[in-house]
């Protein structure tokens, strides 16, 4: 067998004895789990549970290897805690990816704080929204919005942080006017005017859109006062110089995913980032998911 990974999500199934609780307690997606047992039991040509109702037993197979397994994991670990050791000092490269917005208006604060406690990790913040970057090791830890009721890649580590939430916005000047406004659509690349929501009668919209390659500059055109766009909640809401268009649908359009490589995620530096990122996201959860301060 070639990857003891495949092992270890077998054991933390039938230890948990549901797909839900081996995730939790290896702080991986579902689907990795699923799919880890759906290789083990092809090798081994055996199946290895039942998928019960209440979750998943053993089979007479699974439960004659079980044992083994709990062996090689024993094994294992004395392993990893002697070379692993190699990889556990505070220093090195450190290469994280994410979103502008959550960089410069989310964390940049606990990026300046953790790297005035660790000054000799050579932290480098990559802003980017593609996943990619990470599977091609480009990327150590990257935190992502994963769309809909997607998960991430196969070959990375994900845990699910928090809801994502977005909301169209106006400038406070523009949604206070007495006089009628013609703001325009602000839209990103592959946006196109909502179909199913026109604004409140009182905010009457110019007939041509203007489009911007980056959310960035959205969110000022918006705060200029040039029209209405879909932003985070989390940076809309906070801004004084936006309001929530009266009537406008708030939408949850994913989720907030901290990402890992398999080979990295143990290393210390890996793991005190991605522990000062977690308790970030989830203190701001409810703004990430709209329910904060709305103006």
């Amino acid at each position: 067998m070639d990857h003891w990974d495949e092992i270890r999500m077998f054991l933390a199934v039938a230890k948990g004895g549901t797909v839900r609780a081996a995730a939790n307690a290896l702080e991986v997606n579902h689907a990795t789990i699923i799919r880890a047992i759906g290789r083990l039991e092809h090798k081994l040509g055996a199946k290895l549970f039942d998928k019960l109702a209440t979750g998943y037993r053993l089979t007479d197979a699974g439960s004659d290897i079980v044992e083994l397994a709990a062996q090689m994991a024993a094994t294992s670990s004395q392993i990893e805690a002697r070379i692993f050791g190699r990889g556990q000092n505070v220093s090195g490269p450190l290469r994280f990816t994410l979103p502008v917005s959550f960089a410069t208006d989310l964390l940049m604060p606990t990026l300046a704080a953790f790297r005035s406690r660790y000054p000799d990790i050579a932290l480098e913040v990559l802003s980017s929204t593609s996943v990619v970057n990470l599977g091609k090791r480009e990327a150590d830890v990257a935190l992502r919005v994963v769309i809909g009721n997607g998960t991430p890649p196969e070959n990375l580590y994900g845990m699910r942080l928090c809801e994502f939430h977005v909301a169209y916005y106006v400038a406070r000047t523009v949604a206070e006017a007495r006089s009628p406004a013609y703001p325009a659509w602000l839209l990103g690349p592959d946006e196109v005017v909502p179909a199913d929501w026109v604004p409140a009668d009182e905010v009457r919209m110019a007939p041509t859109p203007v489009r911007f390659t980056e959310m960035r500059s959205q969110f000022e055109a918006a705060r200029a006062g040039m029209g209405v766009a879909l932003l985070p909640c989390f940076l809309g809401d906070a801004d004084e110089a936006l309001v929530r268009v009266p009537g406008s649908p708030v939408k949850h359009i994913g989720d907030i995913w901290l990402l890992t490589h398999g080979d990295t995620r143990r290393t210390k530096r890996v793991r005190l980032l991605c522990d000062a990122v977690r308790e970030v996201i989830r203190d701001n959860a409810d703004r990430l998911a709209g329910r904060g301060l709305v103006r």
